[in-house]
């Protein structure tokens, strides 16, 4: 059974033209898809790559091949109506590279964890303040954590600027 949440992440991929619909139809089906690392034969079996899908189907008692999203798509509906009785599961076959993140990107990504990490260092230290009844220690971490607030606000009105 591939989980919910794994599915999803194909959206942080390179989708070919008309898979959006086609994951977010999978997503509500999850119990009854199995992730595969092979191409397997006579089974129910989609393939996903960045340029394009195909479905191999039995319906009828026949392999039906379809590859255009919106054909994808209705045989999907069609195997799934078919099998609601049914234990049998639909393999999928992921072949997708990961979204490219520019540098630029990255460093505030990087910045920003950075910025998360010495926030939840002060919050510890007010908690531990706290706990030793430190006065002196707790209103110095609530100071840090002000002034941390607000270059955090600084910098988040300097940014929308831009935008």
């Amino acid at each position: 059974m591939m989980t919910k949440d794994e599915i999803l992440t194909l959206k942080t991929k390179l989708l070919p033209s008309g898979a959006d619909s086609v994951i977010d139809f999978l997503a509500a089906r999850h119990a009854q898809l199995e992730a595969t690392n092979i191409v397997l034969e006579n089974v129910p079996l989609l393939i996903i790559g960045r340029h394009g899908m195909i479905a191999r189907i039995p319906i009828n008692g026949r392999i039906k091949k379809v590859s255009q999203a919106d054909e994808v798509l209705q045989t999907l509906q069609t195997f799934f109506a078919h099998q609601a009785n049914s234990s049998e599961k639909l393999y999928v076959f992921v072949n997708l590279p990961d979204l490219p993140i520019p540098p630029e990107v990255q460093q505030v990504l990087s910045e920003v964890e950075e910025r998360a990490k010495l926030r939840d260092q002060v919050k510890q230290r007010i908690d531990q303040a706290l706990d030793r009844r430190d006065k002196a220690a707790f209103d110095a971490a609530v100071k840090e954590l002000e002034l941390l607030q607000r270059e955090e606000e600084r910098l988040t009105w300097r940014a929308r600027r831009f935008l």
